[in-house]
């Protein structure tokens, strides 16, 4: 997994010291663009990865060493946030970007913020710059195949993210392997191990977020908060400059999302606790 940021952009948020801001990305644009490039397998229909699932997948036929998934919306956008979840890009060791094109599709240039070659299957998130970025097409391009290669995705998000202002320190506990591991282990009657089995595994994780501008609760946080507690997808990034590589697809697990007055400053709390999908 990891969170690609175009450098002019980084150099945007270095200056306004907003590079470890934790990001969320949850409003998916995706689904209201009209989909096409390269065509697709029986029960692969485009549409499966813009629906937030990580079950259903889009499947290209791949006929040669590329492969695209292409998003036309009805009016130029300015797409700041791109991601993937639920591939196997890493596995099938190809490369994948976000591009545009400003023409109609006749050519097409990187959106800002590079190619990344994983070397797993986990999350990845782009971060393009905000303004004079804006196109109708855009697409994700995955290079770096062979004929007849089982590419899928099941995410693709494109769109925007906010940034909540302030920063995570003490207290969270980053996805290193899965948190959650279930056992049934057989003990013999002298208390002797004879073996042991694993039964399940996932990650779960939860971010506390103190001393928010109530303004920012009031703002950007509203429509997140509708989102979050109806279970729908995101992808979150605690510290996205400094852990690049903790990015993850998530949803609720647990209580709801309100924010909780603070008292100081007018300022807020609010905790979120998330299911972290795993592949």
């Amino acid at each position: 997994m990891t969170i690609a940021t175009a450098a002019a952009r980084l150099a945007e948020l270095i200056a306004a010291g907003e590079e470890n801001w934790p990001i969320i990305a949850f409003r998916n644009q995706a689904g209201t663009a009209t989909l096409g490039g390269t065509g697709v397998l029986a029960d692969g229909a485009r549409e499966n990865a813009v629906l937030g699932s990580t079950y259903s997948y889009w499947l290209p036929n791949v006929t040669g060493t590329f492969a695209t998934l292409r998003f036309t919306f009805p009016s130029a956008r300015t797409i700041s946030a791109a991601a993937i979840a639920a591939h196997n890009i890493g596995t099938l060791g190809a490369t994948v970007q976000i591009r545009r094109s400003t023409d109609g599709g006749t050519s097409w240039s990187d959106a800002g913020a590079g190619t990344v070659t994983p070397a797993d299957d986990s999350p990845i998130l782009w971060r393009m710059i905000t303004s004079g970025n804006d196109a109708v097409d855009w697409e994700i391009r995955v290079t770096g195949l062979t004929p007849g290669a089982p590419l899928y995705i099941g995410v693709a998000f494109m769109g925007t993210l906010i940034a909540v202002p302030t920063r995570i320190y003490a207290g969270f506990s980053p996805v290193i392997r899965p948190t959650e591991v279930q056992l049934q282990s057989n003990v013999s009657v002298g208390g002797n191990l004879l073996g042991s089995s694993v039964i399940s595994t996932g990650s779960r994780i939860a971010a506390q977020f103190d001393l928010v501008p109530q303004g920012f609760g009031r703002g950007a946080l509203v429509n997140f908060i509708q989102h979050f507690n109806r279970g729908q997808g995101f992808f979150f990034g605690w510290r996205p400059n400094a852990h690049p590589e903790d990015i993850h697809y998530c949803w609720r697990e647990g209580e709801a999302l309100r924010f909780t007055n603070m008292g100081v400053l007018d300022m807020i709390q609010f905790n979120l606790s998330m299911r972290v999908y795993e592949g």
